[in-house]
């Protein structure tokens, strides 16, 4: 609507009301689902405990790796840490990984990352978690 009548204006004016009283939002709710397969390597694992990946990005999981109920959540965040295994031949390691298990006898992890994760322009408060 125009300004006092005058339409050379691109402009919109909205009321302060409008914002305070909520007149005129909208709730968006979405579902995310995730499943976990048995592999011929072995069965893939929810979890919070995921190698190679930055503490911030784990702020919201909880202890079985599972978006906490009331996080804010933003694109990228992890709402389910997940863990796939895989065959890796000795060859493919990273030099410092086959150091670490010749040495030490560490093992190195073998799994993929394969966490769910918020889509690109997403963010919003999680309002529920279930488990099936």
């Amino acid at each position: 609507m125009p300004w006092k009548g005058y339409n050379f204006e691109d402009a919109v004016l909205i009321s302060e009301r409008l914002v305070y009283e909520d007149i005129d939002t909208s709730f968006h709710i979405r579902k995310y689902e995730i499943q976990t397969h048995m592999t011929s390597q072995g069965p893939e694992r929810i979890t919070n405990k995921i190698p190679h990946l930055e503490a911030h990005l784990r702020r919201n999981l909880d202890k079985n790796g599972i978006v906490m109920l009331g996080s804010w959540v933003e694109t990228g965040d992890i709402l389910v840490g997940k863990l796939t295994p895989q065959v890796v031949t000795e060859s493919l390691y990273a030099p410092e990984d086959r150091l670490l298990s010749a040495i030490l006898g560490i093992q190195v992890s073998t799994s993929k990352e394969t966490c769910l994760k918020l889509h690109r322009g997403g963010r919003g408060r999680i309002i529920d978690v279930r488990w099936v």
